[in-house]
């Protein structure tokens, strides 16, 4: 899988322009602030639908224009397929896949396949457990197809309970609704929490191996959830949890809240044994947060059977040289974008100047 041909017009300082890329290793260099970022949001904008700077739609459109526009000719397995995105101010945003323009972005996510690597990935170790959920569903959503329809579903149901939960005037028919939606819940978070964690324990077993051929460090990783320890099958998980939100209906009408369910989940990441939050370096969850991405590729690659598209945002030169090295050995064997201010620093197959906007083939 890699990217053939990327056009762009009015995306943040990128205008108006048509690239053609290597099937290997593409670097992208120059000073600070020029767009080589912006570059690799547009790709992963194609993959995933969504800016993995979190990025809003008006403010990715240039700031002079009302538009902007992004299309990728890609090879995937020999066939080709187009992907494009567009925005206009005040309008709503569009995706199209070969020229068909698609209802929700569930039917976007899984077809190119893509793993990103940037310094704000030290956030999956240090920040909130939302951080870590959001980057587990999007992982496994690039290898399932269905679960981000159920997070989609289950979020829908989790807000209107919330907001039942919060009503004052609180009435048998209330209770009756709760009741459906207790069932739904139950439905669509026991399948959620089923897929996190096997995603999870076969990301611990590949990060294991990554950690021993790049550090010294013993990491591990643990599901965490309120409702299931020990259930290991869905009709079980689905059980508890609808038995958790019964038992707990009285103290969530008293908070307004929904106590139980995956919406609180956490993988607990430990590093030498202590929590990585608390204990590890800087350094320390730089490697982690490298191992994450690198564990992802690997799952994303051996479930498809394609090499998601490799994107390398201004990581080189905070890694050492046994960890890029590693890297640089694992790009061999798929498209990978790197960005970084010195040609010089990066081994690629072709280079690109980005200078005020403009994309320059070296």
């Amino acid at each position: 899988m890699y990217l053939k041909e990327l056009t762009i017009d009015n995306f943040k300082n990128l205008k108006h322009q048509k690239v053609t890329f290597s099937a290997g290793t593409n670097v992208i260099y120059g000073s600070n602030a020029q767009g080589k970022s912006n570059l690799l949001e547009c790709i992963r904008l194609l993959s995933i639908g969504k800016s993995f700077r979190n990025s809003k739609n008006k403010d990715m459109v240039c700031f002079d224009g009302d538009y902007y526009y992004i299309k990728g000719v890609f090879d995937v397995d020999g066939e080709e397929i187009t992907v494009e995105t567009g925005y206009k101010l005040n309008q709503n945003r569009f995706f199209k896949v070969n020229n068909n323009k698609i209802k929700s972005i569930s039917e976007l996510i899984g077809i190119i396949l893509t793993t990103i690597f940037s310094p704000d990935d030290l956030n999956i170790v240090k920040g909130s457990p939302s951080t870590r959920r959001r980057y587990i569903d999007v992982s496994i959503s690039m290898i399932k197809r269905n679960y981000l329809y159920d997070i989609i579903q289950y979020n829908k149901v989790l807000a209107n309970r919330n907001k039942i939960l919060k009503d004052v005037k609180f009435k048998k028919e209330s209770a009756r609704l709760l009741d459906i939606m207790d069932e739904q819940l139950s439905f669509f978070g026991s399948k959620i929490i089923m897929y996190r964690r096997q995603y999870i324990s076969n990301l611990n077993l590949i990060i294991k191996k990554i950690v021993q051929d790049i550090s010294s460090e013993k990491v591990d990783l643990n599901y965490w959830n309120n409702v299931s320890d020990e259930a290991d099958d869905i009709k079980s998980i689905k059980d508890l949890f609808l038995n958790k939100l019964i038992s707990n209906r009285d103290v969530d009408i008293r908070y307004g809240d929904t106590k139980y369910g995956p919406h609180r989940d956490d993988v607990k990441i430990s590093i030498n044994g202590h929590d990585s939050r608390i204990f590890a370096s800087q350094g320390q969850q730089r490697t982690i947060a490298l191992c994450l991405k690198l564990g992802e590729y690997e799952i994303i690659k051996s479930e498809d059977g394609e090499s998601p598209i490799l994107l390398l945002d201004d990581v080189m030169s905070e890694l050492d040289e046994k960890r890029r090295n590693y890297i640089s050995n694992k790009v061999t064997r798929c498209q990978t974008f790197v960005t970084h201010t010195e040609k010089e620093d990066v081994k690629g197959d072709r280079y690109f100047l980005i200078s005020n906007g403009v994309i320059i083939p070296d």
